[in-house]
């Protein structure tokens, strides 16, 4: 059998959010294609160097490394060289210059002020960012920024079709907005006193809210807003144990029904994942499978002739201390999505499934069943580079993996937040999404207002901040067995 060189190891046995790098190293398995040495008397073409260790790393860890080009131009830029490497099938695998930006991100570490939004063209031709969420101990937080606020202008200039590209590029720098908040008791939008914000290196706590609700049939809802996949920064699992912490805190009041908001959440970290599944699965154990991942053939063959090969392709639930999925007297998990919902997220969902029901309110999901690991070049210190490949597919236990097109949301609850003006705040029960989970759980009547702000014209989203992010639309394999 053609057995992977060293990477292999490198690959499965450190990968991604404890900051354990990964590199590729030359021999037999992959012969190095190098079209146009270099002599030992001239300085080495970094641009070549750079192409050909991707080149390396594709032809050996890509998932479609059968469809790599025979013979791609080395002369190209890296990212487009990369690119061009890429299947029609994958949607997914990224470069980034600076390898380090990448893992930060990985972890919620960003220089910004800390809001997301969601820009949306209003009118022929101006755009508006309505807040999403607002961070924790951010500059925007402590400017009184909230969810639902209307940003019209950044640094004076008015958001338009034309230049906002610029001006939300400007936003990862200090910054002034201008902005508008809705008056419940006006039932209009006022304009606000414009503020200054500042961009920090700011590190983001993906827990982001968590309480109970008692619902009038005398339920104890929980409800868990959770923003991205992460353990913690670093190599620290400090995230991981807050979640841990926060669960237990629902089982200790008495929480009989599970809402868990994933509507802004783009994906991570799949140990994250299944700390998460394993705190709120029903009947789940060390014994019982969450996920099974699939690779090329190359690593496919190899993993499989090992005898530890089965607990390589197949990640099990945790034995945790403290779980709820057993106190939840329906056997339902209530999942809140949106468009930006993707990855991590949607393995939640898939890997729940074989196990309880799981009931998915709001927007279709991304679609992304497949995930990475972070490379970056050891041997060469000048390639500062990181990758992220796509490296395998994952399943369920029942071996189910297609939700390529997103997972779409229950009938009677499909709900476009950005068409449901003003926004209400998360946690709030008349918010809609939440609105209709406890709809479920409670059996009463319809909570969903659908009645918009006088004065705020139609809104057709054009993107969204949570695009730009580097962790956006990532299923990372991390602590992996030790081969």
């Amino acid at each position: 059998m053609h057995k992977p060189n060293k990477f292999l190891y490198q690959l499965l046995a450190f990968a991604l959010v404890v900051g354990i790098n990964v590199s590729c190293e030359k021999d037999e398995a992959v012969e190095p294609v190098n079209p146009t040495p270099t002599p030992e008397t001239e300085e080495p073409d970094l641009r070549l160097e750079t192409n050909n260790w991707i080149y390396d790393v594709m032809k050996e860890v890509y998932l479609w490394e059968d469809e790599l080009p025979a013979a791609p131009n080395f002369e190209q830029e890296p990212e487009e060289f990369y690119n061009d490497l890429l299947s029609s099938k994958d949607r997914f695998s990224y470069i980034i210059a600076d390898y380090q930006e990448l893992m930060n991100s990985l972890n919620g570490v960003s220089r910004e002020a800390g809001y997301e939004f969601m820009l949306s063209r209003s009118g022929e031709d101006n755009v508006v960012a309505i807040v999403l969420y607002v961070k924790k101990d951010s500059p925007a937080q402590a400017a009184g920024l909230k969810r639902g606020d209307v940003i019209t202008s950044i640094n004076g200039q008015t958001i338009t079709m034309s230049n906002y590209q610029d001006l939300i590029a400007a936003a990862g720098e200090n910054h002034t907005v201008d902005y508008r908040r809705f008056n419940e008791t006006k039932n209009a939008y006022e304009a606000q006193a414009g503020v200054s914000l500042a961009a920090v290196e700011l590190s983001e706590n993906p827990n982001y809210l968590d309480t109970v609700y008692v619902a009038p049939n005398g339920k104890k809802v929980g409800y868990f807003v959770y923003n991205f996949f992460s353990p913690g920064v670093g190599n620290t699992s400090e995230y991981d144990q807050e979640m841990d912490n926060i669960i237990a805190d629902f089982k200790s009041k008495g929480v009989n029904e599970l809402v868990l908001d994933l509507r802004y959440n783009s994906g991570g970290a799949v140990s994250s994942a299944a700390n998460l599944a394993s705190l709120v699965g029903q009947n789940v154990n060390s014994s019982k499978v969450f996920y099974e991942n699939r690779w090329n053939q190359l690593y496919q063959d190899y993993i499989s002739s090992r005898a530890d090969g089965d607990d390589i392709l197949r990640g099990k639930f945790l034995t945790k201390d403290v779980t709820i999925g057993n106190d939840l007297a329906s056997g339902t998990i209530y999942v809140l999505v949106g468009s930006r919902t993707a990855s991590a997220s949607e393995l939640i969902i898939n890997g729940l499934r074989p196990y309880m029901n799981v009931v998915v309110i709001g927007e279709q999901t991304v679609g992304k069943n497949v995930g990475s690991i972070p490379i970056e070049d050891e041997e060469n210190p000048d390639n500062h580079y990181g990758l992220l490949p796509i490296v395998f597919q994952i399943y369920n236990s029942q071996g189910q993996s297609d939700y390529a097109n997103g997972f779409t949301p229950d009938a009677g609850s499909e709900i476009d937040e950005f068409s449901l003006f003003p926004f209400k705040q998360l946690g709030d029960i008349n918010e809609p999404l939440l609105a209709r989970a406890l709809e479920l759980i409670s059996g009463e009547g319809a909570r969903i207002s659908t009645k918009a702000a006088r004065n705020l014209d139609p809104m057709t989203p054009i993107m969204s901040s949570i695009d730009k992010k580097t962790r956006t639309n990532r299923l990372i394999l991390d602590k992996a067995p030790q081969l």
